[in-house]
């Protein structure tokens, strides 16, 4: 080959590349809330070895508290993957039963590397225990003032009761939200997806796809990390317990769809056309309990199952459009911001409101 013809073809090859679109790399559509820049996923179903996971923390930590301390311990944080998993195959989160006297409780706890995490979609498939006397928590949290909570306590968990409660709860300085809604089931009698969707002055709450309630007091404004954890302190109030044997709360997966407070980095997109084919990925919504092994779709990672963690930041800078306005990449509209829907990957028209 000439050097021109090697010339051109290596020019051709770059063009061809630079019209290449990475898929979601516009971010994610959740429905009913708009466009988020960034995912987490992880599939504890089949992903060995939490600690070789560079996504997460698993705690190690003493909480003093009344009547009974909480000891949090790296060991309470077992892998147990599919295929091959002895019990309930995911990430177990363990409460060590008994507990002697004048000893802590042995807890679980794990949370995000990722401490931007702000407005977005967070879903778990989680089995709860039935061992009375321990709470299990899906919560993200800034600090005491500023925390989304979405809890279940094994003592409420009634084999003679048809119905079991969440219970669900916002965390400010002011007024705070608190409700417990019941589900259709024993969250201890298999692997359920418990959901909320956290947009400016609400949140939403989801299981395994249904609409449960939205809280709209004391809802955070800033952002933080993602926490699991299943402990138990004794208090006859709250948790109960501490349980008379080891109890077990399972994460089958996680997904995360959210956006960040790195306004900074959201300025250097990597988002070339939003209109273009899987340039915004649509987030499918659970419909019924979470069976393990079967085909779950996991957006960040481009394939159906996982066999690690992944954190993907998809900086979004909206397109331009003719008349000078950007694309939305919020979901809003209009007002202060000046945003336009017209070519945007959710239609051309938006309320009066500036919201979809």
């Amino acid at each position: 080959m000439s050097p021109l013809a090697m010339l051109v073809t290596i020019l051709a090859s770059l063009l061809y590349m630079a019209k290449v679109h990475a898929k979601c790399e516009c971010g994610y559509l959740v429905k009913n809330q708009g466009v988020f820049t960034d995912a987490l996923e992880a599939d504890f179903f089949h992903q060995g070895n939490i600690g070789n996971d560079a996504s997460w923390d698993v705690s190690d930590y003493t909480k003093t508290n009344y009547p009974f301390n909480m000891k949090y311990e790296k060991n309470n944080v077992v892998s147990n993957p599919m295929p091959g998993s002895s019990g309930d195959p995911g990430l177990q989160l363990i409460v060590r039963g008994p507990t002697p006297d004048g000893s802590p409780v042995k807890t679980a706890e794990l949370s995000t590397k990722r401490t931007d995490m702000f407005y977005g979609s967070y879903r778990a498939a989680i089995k709860y225990t039935r061992e009375s006397g321990t709470c299990g928590s899906m919560f993200w949290r800034k600090d005491d003032t500023h925390e989304i909570d979405l809890e279940l306590l094994s003592s409420q968990d009634t084999v003679s009761s048809p119905t079991n409660r969440i219970n669900l709860v916002l965390h400010s300085t002011g007024p705070s939200g608190f409700e417990t809604p019941s589900v259709p089931f024993h969250p201890s009698d298999g692997f359920h997806e418990y959901r909320f969707d956290w947009s400016p002055g609400r949140v939403s709450y989801y299981v395994d796809g249904q609409h449960m309630k939205d809280l709209t007091e004391g809802v955070p404004d800033i952002p933080g990390p993602l926490v699991f954890n299943h402990w138990s302190n004794g208090d006859e109030h709250w948790t109960h317990g501490p349980p008379a044997n080891d109890a077990y709360m399972t994460i089958g997966y996680v997904k995360t769809y959210f956006n960040t407070s790195s306004q900074e980095g959201q300025k250097n997109s990597q988002c070339v056309d939003p209109n273009a084919k899987d340039a915004v990925c649509e987030v499918p919504d659970q419909s019924g309990a979470v069976t393990p092994g079967q085909d779950t779709t996991f957006l960040a990672t481009n394939s159906q199952q996982t066999a690690q963690s992944k954190s993907v930041p998809t900086p979004h800078k909206p397109a331009s459009t003719s008349e000078n306005h950007q694309v939305s990449p919020d979901a809003t509209c209009g007002g202060e911001k000046g945003y336009t829907c017209m070519g945007s990957p959710k239609g051309n028209c938006c309320s009066q409101h500036g919201w979809w």
